[in-house]
């Protein structure tokens, strides 16, 4: 063999072993230790819903209220921002365990809103891949059509028009009941998109 064609396979031997080297090198995917839920805004994307940790929101108001952010029993504060603060909980049997853990921390920071936390599946849990759920809804009419006849017949709190053409931001009680709200207002006649609004970071409200 000439010594081109052994210099040729030198060099692909080579990037062979440098690529097997690359992906053996790569870290494992994370894999789930909580729920999947899937999204549509208004195309389908997939979350994990992390069973041990909760977010506070005081967006409205003005300073560094987060702060001053109390933890309960079974709760602790892992991050604070102005408005945001991270919290670690003993991990949740389910959702709705979640969710009483959330109300009674809300109750103990007034003025605080509560968000639970998603992840992008896989991913590590950092702020990059960290989302908020929160109690709002999106939703995007046809032209001309009523929202209160949409909505009839569902439990919300409030609503609000959006900037977008046809688009309202609805209220639910809190963010499992925006999920399972943004579903059934999925399948109502006159619905282009449904979704329950998350964050990738914290806006004044």
């Amino acid at each position: 063999m000439s010594a081109p064609k052994w210099a040729s396979v030198i060099v692909v031997a080579g990037l062979v072993l440098f690529l097997a080297d690359s992906l053996s090198a790569r870290p494992p995917k994370r894999p789930p230790d909580g729920p999947l839920i899937t999204v549509y805004a208004p195309h389908p994307e997939q979350f994990e819903l992390a069973l041990d940790e909760i977010a506070l929101d005081w967006g409205s108001h003005s300073g560094a209220p987060a702060q001053s952010a109390i933890a309960i029993a079974g709760t602790r504060v892992m991050e604070r921002e102005a408005v945001l603060a991270w919290f670690a909980v003993n991990r949740a049997a389910s959702p709705v365990d979640l969710l009483t853990v959330a109300r009674a921390l809300k109750a103990a920071n007034p003025g605080a809103d509560a968000h639970l936390v998603l992840y992008v599946p896989g991913h590590p849990k950092d702020k990059a891949s960290r989302k908020l759920l929160t109690r709002q809804v999106g939703l995007i009419l046809e032209p001309g059509v009523d929202p209160l006849n949409v909505l009839a017949g569902l439990p919300f709190v409030s609503i609000q028009p959006a900037a977008v053409s046809g688009g309202y931001v609805i209220e639910a009680e809190d963010p499992l009941a925006a999920l399972t709200f943004a579903e059934a207002l999925r399948d109502r006649p006159g619905v282009k998109h449904a979704y329950p609004v998350l964050r990738h970071r914290v806006f004044p409200r």
